[in-house]
C-alpha cells in the first residue's frame, strides 16, 4: 500500500460528519458491528489476529495529514497498537461504547471490545471511524480477521467516475445546486435540540424480526416497491413514519430530506477496502406525499428514475473532491449552504445480507449480529437495516438532545409496525 493515501469525496463526506458530530460534543462519526458470540473467544488470539493484519496493513494506524488535500499519513514502523479490550457486562456498557470517541489524532481508527455476559458467553463489539471504510468493507475485514487464509486487496484505487477537467467539475456544481435550489423551495427542517439538559450522547435500540415476519415485510416491499424494492421500501417506511414523528412533537416542516446510500463498488468485488464506497442519492418527501405508503413509494420511484436519467447519483461525493481543499468548518459551511444549514431529515442505511462468513467468528458461532452508526445532532435520529440468517433487523439510533427514550422507543415501535402493515 501507498505511503500515503488521499480521502476520496465519500471518505471526505464522512469526515465533514465527524467534524460536526464532535463540534457538538458527541464522540464522532463512528460505527459499530456487534457479534453476540455461542462461547467465550480468547481475547489473546484476537489480539494476534488484529497485530497481524496491523502489520499487513499500516493504514489501520494512520493519521490524518495534508494541507491542500486531507490524506491518511502511513508509517510502516509504527509502535502502536490496535486496542483489543475485555469487560465485564454491565447496564449501559454497550452504549457506553458507542459514546466512547476515538483519538483519530493519534492513529486510532479501530478499537475491540470483547464483553463478557453473564450467562457464559461473549459479545465482540468492533467499532471504526466511518471515513476510513464503509459497512460492507468492515464486514470484510472482519471476516479476514476471523480467518487468516482471507486475503485483504493490497490496492486500494479511487472509484471511477470523478471528473477530471474543471469545466465538467463546474458543470457539475450547477446541476448540483440547481437541486439544492430545487429542494429549497419546499424548505426542509430536521429535528431540534428539544432536551438540552441531556448528555451528548448517542441511543440505539434493535428491532428484530423474525423469519415469518421478515416474509411479511418482503412482501410488503415487493408489492409497493417491484420485486427488488426492499431497501426503497424500507426507506418508505422510514420517511412515513418519520413525518409520523414530527407530527407527533408539533415539528411542522415542508418537505423531508432523506439520503438513501448507493454504493459505488462493482458487484462481487470488495476492493478499494480502506475507503467509502457509497454516494448518496438525495431524496425529498412532500408532506402530502406521506399521507400514504402508495403515494409515499411512487414519490421514492419517479425521484430515483430522474436521478438515473439526469446521473446524479454521484452528485455527494463528487462535490466532497471538489471542496475537499477546504478547511472543514468551511467545508461543512458549504455543504449545509444549500439546505440552509440543514444536513438532512434523518440518517438512512440498508447494508442489505451480512457477509455469510460472519455466521462463525474465529471458530465460534454467531447468535446474532447487529450494525450502529453514529447521527449528527441535527437531524439527531437514524435508522439502519440488515438482514442476518435471512432474518431482518432494524437499528435506530438517536441523539438524546433530541429524543428521549420514550420517545425513540415509540418511533421504533410504529415503525416496526409500519413494516409490518404499511
Amino acid at each position: 500500500m501507498k505511503s500515503d493515501q488521499p480521502l476520496n469525496g465519500s471518505d471526505q463526506l464522512m469526515r465533514g460528519f465527524d467534524f460536526e458530530s464532535r463540534r457538538h460534543g458527541f464522540a464522532g462519526n463512528q460505527c459499530q458491528i456487534i457479534l453476540e458470540l455461542a462461547a467465550k473467544i480468547s481475547p489473546a488470539t484476537l489480539s494476534a489476529r488484529v497485530a497481524a493484519r496491523q502489520t499487513e496493513f499500516p493504514i489501520l494506524l494512520a493519521r490524518l495529514g495534508g494541507l491542500f488535500r486531507p490524506r491518511w499519513k502511513i508509517c510502516d514502523r509504527t509502535k502502536k497498537t490496535v486496542p483489543v479490550r475485555t469487560h465485564r457486562d454491565a447496564p449501559g456498557l454497550r452504549q457506553k461504547l458507542l459514546n466512547e470517541p476515538l483519538d483519530l489524532r493519534r492513529g486510532s481508527l479501530i478499537r475491540f471490545d470483547l464483553i463478557e455476559r453473564a450467562d457464559g458467553l461473549m459479545d465482540v463489539v468492533f467499532t471504526w471511524t466511518h471515513m476510513l471504510m464503509d459497512a460492507t468493507a468492515a464486514e470484510h475485514f472482519l471476516t479476514a480477521v476471523s480467518d487468516d487464509k482471507i486475503s485483504l486487496p493490497r490496492t486500494n484505487p479511487q472509484p471511477p467516475g470523478a471528473p477530471a477537467k474543471w469545466p465538467e467539475r463546474l458543470d457539475l456544481m450547477k446541476k448540483s445546486v440547481a437541486q439544492l435550489d430545487k429542494f429549497c423551495e419546499q424548505q426542509p427542517r430536521a429535528l431540534k435540540t428539544r432536551h438540552a439538559g441531556a448528555p451528548r450522547a448517542l441511543q440505539y435500540r434493535v428491532e428484530k424480526f423474525t423469519a415469518a415476519e421478515t416474509k411479511a415485510v418482503r412482501a410488503n416491499g415487493a408489492r409497493l416497491c417491484g420485486i427488488l424494492g426492499d431497501a426503497q421500501f424500507h426507506a418508505v417506511a422510514a420517511a412515513l413514519e418519520l413525518h409520523r414523528l414530527h407530527q407527533k412533537l408539533g415539528a411542522a416542516t415542508r418537505s423531508y430530506i432523506l439520503p438513501m446510500p448507493v454504493g459505488l463498488r462493482p458487484k462481487g468485488r470488495i476492493e478499494p477496502l480502506f475507503s467509502n464506497q457509497v454516494d448518496m442519492l438525495m431524496l425529498q418527501f412532500l408532506p402530502e406525499q406521506l399521507a400514504a405508503a402508495d403515494t409515499a413509494a411512487a414519490a421514492l420511484k419517479a425521484q430515483t428514475a430522474s436521478a438515473l436519467r439526469e446521473s446524479s447519483l454521484s452528485y455527494g461525493r463528487q462535490l466532497s473532491e471538489i471542496f475537499s481543499f477546504l478547511p472543514l468548518p468551511v467545508y461543512m459551511a458549504v455543504l449545509k449552504h444549500g439546505l440552509k444549514g440543514e444536513v438532512c431529515s434523518l440518517f438512512f442505511g440498508d447494508t442489505a445480507a451480512v457477509n455469510p462468513k460472519l455466521e462463525n467468528f474465529l471458530g465460534v458461532a454467531v447468535n446474532d449480529f447487529t450494525h450502529i452508526a453514529a447521527v449528527t445532532p441535527s437531524p439527531g435520529l437514524g435508522v439502519i437495516y440488515h438482514y442476518f440468517r435471512g432474518e431482518l433487523r432494524v437499528s435506530i439510533v438517536h441523539a438524546q438532545t433530541v429524543l428521549n427514550e420514550s420517545e425513540a422507543a415509540d418511533f421504533a415501535a410504529a415503525l416496526r409496525h409500519r413494516l409490518l402493515n404499511p
